[in-house]
């Protein structure tokens, strides 16, 4: 995955005036004329000047409400941050200065009015800063390059792809209304759900939020301001078990708005049975002897198993070898192109601009990339099982030679990562839902079996197994657990997937607001589920107070 900087600019001769706020003038005004005169003038005596600037600016809103058994403990809305940053590189297309293919950039100090005269002095600044260490860079890596010659088909590409100029503002669909004491009210009404479950402590409800506006300009005429936005709610405890472990667990909804969140009898309703299931999870029997059996993985567990597999580092996306000993290499999926990888029932899609699934909203969609390249609005990753494609950038690979416009910015920033939008994994002739326990009970009577499990979330101590008796279909909760690692051989062929599909946000690796479109179970032969060793700790010297 890439990080790159990114800022946005718009070449006035293009962008519509009726387009623009105020500030938005500013800010273009600001980011144009600050890299026109870096191009010409930020040079040493002897160097190279640069031959690509990049100018990133994000302005963003933001807010934290925490509740603690019906009382707001902290109550925090901000409304105007600036953060910026500067990307620069030596050389040319086919040979930059950049050694990782990372897209280092050096942070801006922007003041939060984002005056004109201001934001150009933190560009200024920035650029300084990133034009000597493009210089250090770019001597490092011609280092490399001659003690370590390449001849690898890669060592034929370009470095970077050019990007065609664009100009594009894309403003938000919907309104993102920081309501306070609305919003206060919710966590006091959630948090307070708890003083009902004495056994669970450390509690709290905390729902926090960004609003922000990402500006990108570059030497490639590239002029981009689009949205990136999200709220995030959750409720948090911890048990203490029979044994001394302590188990912590969340709930937690993800949604682009405010408007977004459920209404407040769902959530209590939600929250209420979050709490029943960890004082539940506390008095379950400990998972004591070894497995190994066919094992159903249901809503959060499919999801999982999918998301470590499909979409981490050595996932479906494209990774560029760094010129450099200072990184460790990545192992990817290069290798498998037109190959099959997961399950031929299973195909995987990346979607762009899909904002609704099911009547979901998707935190996924996007209109175009940090990077300035318009993506495609449906393409094909995986097709039956056959890696057909991966995501990429600019930065040219063997197997992904052109962006495929997944350059996305991480949500805190203008940083960027290649990442998806929405991935929809498709599932043909897959059964229906109801039919998949049946499978599970079968395939265990079948290995002789008296019990097969049910995992319906992988959360290490506080993984959800339920232990089905293959005589009557009885589920026991059962904790403490050591799952072994479904890998990406355990789903090249799996017994059964349900036809059933649920759809979830998500933040992928921390970084990148993405959503995920699954099959909501799947059966695996052969997992391994033993125990789980699991230090106690001592008690507290003080006892939490509902407790006493």
């Amino acid at each position: 995955m890439r990080y790159i900087l990114a800022v946005f600019l718009l070449f006035l001769l293009v962008a519509p005036v009726s387009a623009q706020s105020d500030s938005d003038k500013v800010v273009f005004k600001a980011m144009q004329d600050e890299i026109e005169r870096n191009k010409e003038e930020i040079v040493l005596p002897n160097m190279q000047r640069p031959f690509f600037l990049s100018y990133a600016l994000g302005h963003y809103r933001q807010f934290e409400i925490v509740g603690v058994l019906g009382g707001v403990v902290n109550s925090y809305v901000s409304n105007g941050n600036t953060t910026g940053g500067v990307q620069l590189m030596l050389g040319d297309y086919n040979h930059t200065s950049d050694a990782m293919y990372v897209g280092q950039y050096a942070e801006a100090s922007i003041p939060e009015e984002m005056d004109y005269l201001g934001v150009r002095r933190g560009f200024w600044l920035a650029t300084d800063v990133m034009y000597k260490f493009a210089l250090q860079s770019a001597s490092a890596k011609d280092a490399y390059l001659k003690a370590n010659p390449q001849s690898t088909e890669e060592a034929q590409l370009a470095d970077l792809e050019k990007v065609e100029p664009i100009v594009k503002i894309v403003e938000p669909k919907e309104p993102y209304t920081i309501d306070r004491s609305k919003l206060e009210e919710i966590v006091k009404e959630l948090s307070v759900i708890f003083k009902n479950y004495k056994e669970i402590y450390n509690t709290r409800v905390v729902v926090s939020g960004i609003d922000m506006e990402l500006y990108r300009q570059t030497t490639d005429g590239v002029s981009v301001k689009q949205p990136s936005r999200f709220v995030n709610l959750f409720a948090q405890g911890t048990v203490t078990t029979p044994e001394g472990e302590k188990i912590t667990d969340t709930y937690s909804v993800l949604v682009k708005t405010p408007e977004d969140l459920p209404s407040i009898e769902e959530l209590k309703k939600n929250v209420t049975k979050f709490a029943e299931n960890l004082v539940k999870l506390k008095d379950a029997p400990k998972v004591e002897e070894y497995y190994s059996g066919p094992v159903l993985f249901e809503d959060g567990a499919a999801s999982s198993i999918f998301t470590r597999n499909l979409l981490n580092k050595q996932g479906l996306f494209a990774y560029r070898k760094p010129n450099s000993d200072r990184v460790q290499q990545v192992k990817t999926l290069d290798d498998r192109m037109g190959k099959k990888i997961i399950d031929s029932r299973l195909t995987v899609k990346n979607y762009s601009t899909l904002d609704k699934y099911n009547g979901v909203s998707l935190i996924g969609a996007y209109e175009i990339d940090a990077e300035g390249v318009v993506p495609e609005k449906e393409m094909t990753l995986v097709e039956h099982g056959i890696l057909r494609e991966m995501l990429n950038g600019c930065v040219p690979t063997s197997k992904a030679p052109h962006s495929t416009g997944s350059s996305r910015f991480v949500y805190s920033g203008i940083a960027y990562v290649t990442a998806p939008g929405t991935i929809h994994i498709q599932a043909d002739k897959g059964i229906k839902p109801e039919k998949m326990k049946k499978a599970l009970i079968k395939a265990a009577k079948e290995e002789g079996l008296d019990y097969a499990y049910i995992v319906r979330r992988i959360s290490g101590i506080g993984s959800l197994l339920y232990r089905v008796n293959v005589k009557d279909g009885s589920e026991t909760l059962t904790r403490t657990a050591d799952i072994s690692a479904i890998t990406l051989p355990k789903i090249k062929r799996v017994l059964e997937i349900s036809n059933k599909e649920n759809v979830s946000n998500y933040i992928l690796n921390n970084d990148v607001l993405s959503s995920l479109i699954y099959p909501s179970a799947i059966l695996i032969e052969d997992v391994e589920i033993g125990k789980l060793p699991v230090k106690a700790e001592k008690a507290p010297v003080l006892t939490y107070p509902l407790q006493r």
